[in-house]
């Protein structure tokens, strides 16, 4: 194999900028817009593909001399032959030849692969984040597609999951390492919330999920994937009876805005971290959010609020993580207004007056701590009411998840403590982090690719997609170079040297 010329690699550029321009000289009186915007966009990526060969022969093969000492004192010789490989760039794919250095017994190496920073696979870094980005907003398929359209090159979608569980496999590292962010630019309250949204699996791993159904029931299509939040937040203290409104008369809320009514908006959740896995059990995704947070918290000096969902096993467990240490657990508000609904629905009826003002009562009633009131008259209710059996089973339900939530349901003392009492951060997670990606028509996901990709959906709704992106390439010129740099003659800092580039 010969080396790239960088003479050709000239000559090939002009050439093809040449017949650009007298493509446009001779036939752009003949096409519309469209035609030629296509043919100027094909000719334009063999221009830089000719420039890509260029920027590989002006660096060369990676020639270091006859022999490339390493660290151990080995030494390894020069093999008269070039090796090949075969990089594709977003222009096209290239050829790339490579002095090899080997001798028997001993891993041989490429210095060109390390002094031009190649990534392990055949995909060049940018390629790569090309892939990630469209397959992180559509489906693999939809991906596919995608990809072929903007650069001609046909990546199966196998490889862009291949690809989205490469760069996703550094998502607990970047988050250990990054730097904390200053005092000023965090709130007063350390938060914590879970939640789950359900995913459409494909037929085979469905039928996995529940065997069995029972008479009546619907075989089971999506699997819950967990989500976690932690960010901080100011203080906002708000009154029982401006929260009952907004839950549960939305529409008047939106009408005071409109006046010159005062509605308190919620204060800005700062520096959200966002997880999600649908392979992790909750527990597991609670954990690993926690530790993110104490990881911003280490000393307590926020005080912790957790807010979750109704699992009453998953309170159990923040209990043990939180031993020794101070914490107030709320369940989401949403979640008990849910069940206050299916009570009153139960009760009244469905897009009744009198459901609303029940369920206002009620809601209200439980803002201002007393939870052991409504439970009281809802078993009241159904002895004097004597309900059917459907009905009756439905307020039961409802009785059940009260008593069971009981003691962390002070919602008077949170309002005055100014504490978040609803999961709106980890419910717009869910939306944006899995629903959004996940969900649509016809879609049906794999678990292994739904888990290759939430953590770089995570990194994606969280704002940090370029330092990841950074972060991961310099990752993986440690891991793939760390050994090879010396014996190259390549500097250890030969990569932060190219960040400060383009940082400036």
């Amino acid at each position: 194999m010969k080396a790239l010329s960088v003479e050709q690699s000239i000559l090939d550029g002009e050439k093809e900028l040449q017949e650009l321009f007298k493509y446009v000289e001779t036939d752009a009186q003949k096409l519309e817009a469209y035609d030629m915007e296509k043919v100027i966009f094909s000719r334009i990526m063999q221009i830089g593909l000719a420039v890509m060969k260029c920027c590989f022969a002006e660096k060369g093969t990676g020639d270091i001399g006859a022999e490339s000492p390493l660290d151990n004192g080995a030494i390894l010789e020069k093999v008269s032959t070039l090796r090949g490989r075969d990089y594709f760039s977003v222009f096209g794919e290239i050829k790339v030849p490579r002095t090899y250095y080997h001798s028997v017994g001993l891993s041989g190496v490429m210095p060109l692969d390390a002094s031009a920073d190649l990534p392990e696979r055949s995909y060049s870094y940018l390629l790569q984040e090309w892939m990630d980005t469209q397959s992180i907003r559509d489906s693999f398929k939809e991906s596919v597609i995608t990809q072929a359209e903007l650069s001609g090159l046909k990546v199966s979608s196998s490889r862009l999951e291949v690809v989205n569980r490469d760069t996703g496999k550094h998502y607990d590292k970047f988050y250990e390492e990054k730097e904390l962010p200053a005092s000023e630019k965090e709130g007063v309250i350390q938060a914590v919330q879970s939640d789950g949204k359900g995913v459409p699996v494909i037929k085979k791993e469905a039928a996995k999920l529940k065997a069995r159904q029972g008479k009546g029931e619907k075989r089971q299509k999506k699997k819950e994937a967990m989500a976690g939040v932690s960010y901080t937040v100011n203080k906002n203290k708000r009154t029982p009876e401006v929260v009952a409104d907004n839950l549960i008369y939305p529409e008047k809320t939106k009408a005071d805005k409109k006046t010159d009514v005062i509605v308190l908006r919620p204060p800005e959740a700062w520096n959200i971290r966002r997880t999600a896995s649908l392979e992790r059990s909750k527990k597991e995704v609670v954990e690993k959010i926690m530790d993110d947070a104490e990881s911003g918290n280490p000393d307590d000096l926020r005080p912790w609020v957790v807010v979750m969902d109704r699992a009453s096993g998953l309170w159990n467990s923040v209990a043990e993580m939180f031993s020794g240490t101070y914490y107030v657990g709320i369940p989401d508000i949403i979640h008990v207004v849910e069940y206050l609904w299916a009570a009153g629905n139960a009760l009244y009826g469905e897009n009744n007056p009198e459901t609303d003002k029940q369920v206002y009562k009620k809601q209200l009633s439980i803002l201002l701590g007393n939870v052991g009131r409504v439970i009281g008259g809802l078993k009241q209710t159904l002895k004097k009411r004597k309900p059917s059996k459907s009905k009756r089973d439905a307020i039961k339900w409802v009785i059940r998840y009260s008593e069971n939530h009981r003691q962390w349901m002070h919602y008077d003392e949170y309002l005055k403590a100014g504490f978040p009492i609803g999961g709106g951060v980890v419910e717009s997670t869910c939306g944006h982090t899995v629903k959004d990606r996940m969900e649509g028509t016809g879609r049906r996901q794999s678990i292994e690719g739904v888990e290759s990709t939430l953590p770089l959906r995570s990194v994606y709704t969280g704002g940090d997609w370029d330092a990841y992106w950074e972060w991961h390439m310099k990752s993986e010129r440690s891991r793939l170079y760390g050994g090879v740099l010396k014996a190259s003659g390549t500097a250890d800092d030969y990569y932060n040297d190219i960040l400060t580039d383009k940082a400036a």
